[in-house]
């Protein structure tokens, strides 16, 4: 460390005291180039280049982590230069909270890498904790006069379903699981023409342009086709909808319940906001469709809407938020509402299986998936004879309650 570093280093344990950042918010992950938190950055850092840093062998930041008594992860998301795997051949990676060890890592190539590991609650005896990461070398910079460790980008402490290296697992899981689900169809198309099929049906630009008495929906016209059926087929006296938007979808249930004659029966739409303005004013709505303004997780809202179906014929189609965690939440809380031999719609599944949106994920069939194999598969079984059609937004999210 050369004495510029240190005297910069020294100066900002001083100001902070011990070494710690003086109060503030709560931070429990840091993008190292994020100037308006260098004074969480200890010790060990070269200047900002924009989205990362430079680190000496040894560096070290504050972070706060999740309350008491959740697990929690430390998660690094770095580079290993060439500059230095080129000399150094093979480095350690030491990771450390309040100077307890939570793990270590050996390398052999250069690229960017995820490090995760889960801290012991011995090691949080401090807050905020002091995170440090040590390589066991380090290598001069041709260019300046100075030594230089690993290309540092993202430090966090969080709670398991946070990590990256968690999205990444169970995004594969899903991937994994859409392909099993295309061969369980058992459809007299090969797999790779299934997929190209959903791929270019996904790039089709109707879906921002559809509407149903008039009022805006996102829906794939095949799954609304099917979900009449399954309708007609259960004569639910409850149709229960997560996420309402405008209210196209709700009206559309309704629509389908009234053609049937089924007066007597119910749609119940959440969403956490509402605009369902133009909605609300059709007759259909007036006579069908009951609004809950919340999340659809809410504890107090689940149970009045549980009380209401309790002894009847009850369909549930998850549409709200698509993050795999909520939709989870989701499948637990409403999935004691079905009555046998109903379904359970998850919807947009296409989202993190086809894969139509890379970027997304885990959603709604990572969801899915996890929900069955922690035993709703007990209740709950696939039926993919609602995917006949091939081009459906649920791939394995048509619920049917054995």
């Amino acid at each position: 460390m050369n004495r510029g570093a240190i005297f910069l280093c020294g100066l900002a344990a001083l100001c902070c005291g011990c070494g710690h950042p003086p109060p503030g918010p709560k931070v429990s992950e840091i993008s190292i180039g994020d100037r308006s938190l260098e004074r969480r950055l200890l010790r060990g850092f070269y200047e900002s280049t924009g989205a990362w840093r430079w680190t000496q062998r040894v560096w070290a930041v504050s972070l706060d982590p999740p309350p008491p008594g959740k697990d929690t992860y430390l998660e690094l998301d770095f580079d290993l230069p060439h500059e230095l795997m080129d000399t150094a051949r093979i480095v350690t990676l030491t990771a450390r909270v309040n100077g307890v060890e939570v793990g270590r890592e050996t390398y052999e190539k250069d690229g960017r890498r995820i490090f995760a590991r889960r801290v012991p609650d011995t090691a949080l005896n401090r807050r905020p904790a002091e995170v440090e990461f040590e390589l066991d070398k380090d290598t001069p910079d041709p260019n300046k006069n100075r030594d230089i460790g690993m290309i540092a980008l993202n430090v966090a402490l969080m709670e398991l379903e946070g990590t990256t290296a968690y999205k990444e697992l169970k995004s594969r899981f899903a991937r994994e699981g859409y392909g099993k689900i295309v061969q369980q169809r058992n459809l007299r198309l090969p797999p790779a023409d299934e997929l190209e099929l959903m791929k270019l049906f996904h790039q089709l630009p109707v879906w921002e342009n559809l509407w149903f008495h008039n009022v805006r929906l996102i829906k794939n016209p095949l799954d609304l086709w099917m979900m009449q059926q399954v309708i007609y087929e259960v004569q639910p006296d409850f149709i229960i909808e997560t996420g309402t938007w405008r209210g196209g979808s709700a009206l559309y249930w309704a629509s389908v319940l009234e053609s049937m004659g089924l007066e007597k029966s119910r749609v119940l739409t959440v969403d956490i906001q509402d605009s369902t303005q133009q909605a609300s004013r059709d007759q259909l709505w007036k006579k069908y469709v009951d609004f809950y303004l919340g999340s659809s997780t809410d504890p107090e809202i689940v149970s009045a809407m549980a009380s209401r179906v309790k002894g009847h014929k009850t369909i549930v189609t998850l549409d709200s938020d698509h993050a795999m965690q909520h939709v989870l939440r989701e499948l637990r809380m409403y999935s004691p509402m079905i009555s046998r031999g109903s379904y359970l719609v998850v919807e947009d599944t296409h989202m993190d299986g086809v894969p139509t949106h890379p970027e997304e994920g885990p959603g709604p069939l990572a969801a899915t998936l996890e929900f069955l194999k922690d035993g709703g598969d007990k209740e709950f079984e696939p039926d993919f004879s609602r995917e006949k059609m091939v081009m459906t937004f649920n791939p394995g999210g048509w619920l049917r309650r054995k």
